[in-house]
């Protein structure tokens, strides 16, 4: 299963470093390629949730096959579609595939886990994701002159069939877990095994999740901490989407030396997703983020500034991706907090609400890039970052979110 949520996060995270390639490869725009990553954030934000409760009762091996099966078909015809249009329509077939697998995977990774292993089961199912955020920039970028854009997707197409092979032929369910982990299969069950957000990679199993606050739910407190994960992910896709063009157009960067900056954000925020926890630990969740954010907001700041040497532009996207994943774990941990008894499926909602910030911040990075240019898209996704720092002192001030 891990294999399946590498190949669909390598088919998402590469296309920051495709930008250039598919660009040139359809003739189109900058920000004509980054919409294809707002089509695909949208498409997932919407169809997710909806997915989940029509396949409900589908058979968790054979959903996790077929939705592999779409993926592979999706990102294997990307390979040879010939416009623009014919590949916005291919990634949004890809992200219902995605929707289709991952939740799943996660909740049957929990409950196929022996006794005491649930939350390293999880754990290695979103760590083909992590890995698929590490790598798939930088390989894009390196892969792209090469391969083009269409090769790429052939072998992004291939993961996917190997993915789906292991998937027929290791998994196993048995039948009293396949009655259990069917999401959304029983009203009793839905806010338990509903999706967990794809940018979470320490939750664990159900049964091992922090356990959801046991006074009442806060859903305005809950709306306004589901707004500031949007307006991050918002802040850091405006970015992210168009790193690869920005380094080259303000630093000149290409090859080796780009994928290397690209990698350095990717490591550093597997660092940061892990030290984040520890953060809220100690100094808790409300001042975690608010640390988080204000350290994101410096260095989109220092972003245009850092590009003059690749040094200082491998130190800045270093700091950036540390800290913008640094808030994962206490957002998680706050949104639970205040959801009551209806943490998980609070948390499943926050995996939509990321897809959308992740769309709408590929669109208004493109209106950047196509308007004032590079030199302030890292002030431009800043400004939208100070905005969820307020957003959070503000919340901080209340004992609800104080006590975290």
């Amino acid at each position: 299963m891990a294999t399946g949520t590498f190949a669909i996060g390598f088919g998402s995270y590469v296309m920051a470093g495709l930008v250039p390639s598919v660009s040139a490869e359809l003739d189109v725009s900058v920000s004509q390629v980054g919409t294809l990553v707002s089509v695909y954030g949208f498409t997932y934000a919407v169809s997710t949730p909806l997915l989940t409760l029509v396949v409900g009762r589908v058979p968790r091996r054979l959903l996790m096959a077929v939705a592999l099966g779409l993926f592979a078909l999706a990102t294997g015809a990307t390979a040879f579609a010939t416009t623009y249009d014919q590949v916005a329509v291919l990634r949004g077939l890809s992200a219902v595939a995605a929707g289709g697998f991952t939740p799943t995977a996660t909740v049957l990774a929990a409950r196929l886990a022996p006794p005491g292993r649930h939350g390293r089961a999880v754990a290695t199912v979103f760590g083909g994701l992590t890995t698929a955020t590490v790598l798939g920039a930088p390989a894009g970028n390196l892969l792209g002159p090469a391969l083009g854009y269409r090769g790429v997707y052939a072998l992004v197409g291939g993961l996917a069939l190997v993915a789906l092979v292991s998937v027929l032929a290791l998994i196993r369910v048995p039948r009293a877990v396949a009655e259990n982990a069917e999401i959304g299969a029983s009203r009793r069950d839905r806010s338990v095994e509903a999706p967990i957000s794809d940018r979470t990679t320490d939750l664990g199993a159900p049964d091992e999740a922090p356990r959801p606050g046991s006074g009442p739910a806060l859903p305005g407190l809950v709306a306004v901490v589901l707004l500031v994960s949007m307006l991050e992910t918002a802040s850091a896709l405006m970015v992210q989407t168009y790193s690869s063009p920005l380094l080259t157009d303000l630093g000149g960067l290409t090859g080796a030396l780009l994928s290397a900056v690209l990698l350095a954000y990717g490591v550093a925020g597997v660092a940061g997703n892990v030290v984040g926890g520890r953060l809220a630990d100690r100094f808790g969740a409300a001042r975690s983020i608010v640390l988080a954010l204000g350290t994101s907001v410096l260095a989109l700041l220092l972003l245009t500034p850092a590009t003059a040497t690749a040094w200082t532009a491998l130190a800045v996207f270093a700091l950036w991706g540390f800290a913008a994943w640094a808030m994962n774990s206490p957002l998680q941990n706050v949104l639970l907090t205040l959801a009551g008894r209806h943490g998980q499926l609070v948390v499943a909602l926050n995996s939509s609400i990321i897809s959308l910030g992740t769309g709408l911040g590929a669109l208004v990075g493109g209106w950047v890039v196509a308007g004032p240019g590079y030199a302030v898209l890292g002030a431009a996704a800043a400004a939208v970052m100070v905005v969820a720092v307020v957003l959070v002192a503000v919340l901080s001030r209340r004992p609800a979110v104080a006590a975290v």
